[in-house]
């Protein structure tokens, strides 16, 4: 899909929701006085035997949670391996033991899409996922309705360590994700494994509304159980001040701040859930007070070092490198994410302990003084800040450019200036949260790195 395809509507309703007879609350949510001006059409086209096959994967691996303790792999990874090596083309060279197969990255799958998949996918179920490429090259990710619906089961176990459940029936809306960008696709539409429950995504744009409060009065009329987002919807969301009983919020794409996450609680009193997820295999990990806390069973974690194809010790950090899933049209074997940690299992569960989306840079002080990205996250965490960029110019200068409704230019210098010892020359620009914003994920960057 090129940059000038936008999605094409061919199915209609029924073909969509193949077992839902009854579509009087889609229809309600997508007329209703104060809907958004959606503009897709979006369905989980699940049939008996997809739905059955949602239904077993929870069952399998999410009834009860079977990961691996250290120097071991789980019990279905010789299996897959060997699924892998007989039905997908790009691996069908490689040898069957894991220690034998190189990592694999994310320009492998934009440049060899058809090579992944199994030859036991159908084709005819085959979606496409089309990524923004805001951490790197524009991706098209391929899933079947098997695997696009087992987020929801993957969401469900996570609510579970928190007393959550969504409440199944056709008349509720179970979960809302909120957007607040300049352009997004949006839609209203329904979940056969939820019993019908609602799925919305709205993007809180004023000019995707009728009316300057019709997003706040929808939201407020439907009262979506799990609000799913980033920290900017989140912070765009709270400007509106809707009167909402969400029983979580999940944030995921961006990082969440320990003051952005308080403030967001504070609020809406109910958790607010940090998720570390990638669309190449969906969710994976959420924050705990150890680290992020793996979530699915079917997902071998390993760490390997940043520039070679070396698995590192037990305990080390390096780069995460991702093994499985339940995708035909994609299945993993060691997947670099691009994101780096150490991994540590505790009573048979992994954690990614100081998990660090994308590369790690080092930034410098005049006096040449090494500053990690990490110690600066740490710190930046305290702060409301729904995102940042930071980038140290050859000069050594720090470009940084933040976002943030209640958080001055002078708080940040402040901070970077206790980080950077008082030897650092600073450039801060805070841009308020609107509805409708374009900023991407929080990065760092550096004329000056060497990622070495």
């Amino acid at each position: 899909m090129d940059e000038s395809s936008d999605p094409q509507i061919a199915l209609t309703d029924a073909e969509r929701f193949p077992l839902l007879d009854d579509l009087s609350f889609l229809n309600a949510l997508k007329q209703d006085a104060y809907a958004p001006k959606f503009n897709f059409k979006s369905g989980d086209r699940l049939n008996a035997l997809h739905l059955s096959k949602v239904k077993s994967y929870k069952n399998k691996y999410y009834d009860k949670k079977i990961f691996w303790n250290e120097g071991q792999t789980p019990i279905w990874l010789n299996d897959y391996l060997k699924w892998c090596h007989t039905t997908v083309p790009f691996y069908q060279n490689k040898d069957i033991a894991l220690d034998s197969f190189p990592t694999i990255s994310r320009e492998d799958i934009r440049k060899y899409p058809h090579l992944f998949v199994s030859n036991e996918a159908n084709l005819e179920e085959l979606l496409v996922y089309y990524t923004s490429g805001s951490t790197g090259p524009k991706l098209d990710v391929l899933f079947d309705a098997v695997s696009q619906a087992s987020w929801l089961p993957q969401i469900e176990s996570v609510l579970k360590d928190f007393d959550i459940s969504i409440t199944e029936n056709k008349n509720t809306t179970a979960i809302a994700l909120i957007c607040a960008q300049e352009k997004t696709l949006t839609y209203a539409s329904l979940s056969t494994y939820l019993e019908g429950a609602g799925i919305l995504k709205i993007n809180l744009n004023p000019s995707e509304w009728n009316q300057p409060d019709d997003a706040k009065k929808y939201l407020e009329k439907y009262n979506p159980q799990i609000l799913t987002g980033d920290p900017i919807a989140f912070m765009a969301l709270l400007d509106l001040k809707p009167q909402l009983n969400p029983k979580a919020l999940v944030s995921s794409a961006m990082k969440l701040t320990k003051g952005t996450k308080n403030k967001l609680e504070n609020y809406f009193r109910c958790p607010v859930i940090d998720l570390y997820s990638m669309t190449e295999c969906r969710n994976i990990a959420y924050a705990a007070e150890m680290g992020h806390k793996a979530i699915r069973p079917d997902l071998y974690l390993e760490i390997f070092d940043e520039h070679e194809d070396v698995k590192l010790p037990y305990g080390e950090r390096g780069e995460l490198v991702i093994t499985g899933g339940n995708n035909p049209f994609l299945p993993l074997v060691r997947y670099r994410t691009g994101d780096f940690c150490s991994l540590k299992i505790e009573n048979g569960i992994p954690f990614l302990v100081d998990l660090e989306a994308r590369n790690p840079v080092v930034f410098f002080t005049k006096s040449n003084i090494k500053i990690n990205n990490i110690d600066i996250s740490n710190r930046l965490s305290k702060l409301s800040i729904a995102g940042f960029k930071m980038h140290q110019r050859k000069d050594k200068l720090i470009q940084f450019v933040g976002y943030s409704n209640d958080i001055t230019s002078e708080e940040i210098i402040e901070l970077l200036n206790i980080i950077f010892k008082n030897d650092i020359d600073i450039l801060v620009d805070i841009h308020k949260i609107s509805q409708n914003n374009t900023v991407e994920k929080s990065q760092y960057s550096s004329e000056l790195i060497t990622n070495k």
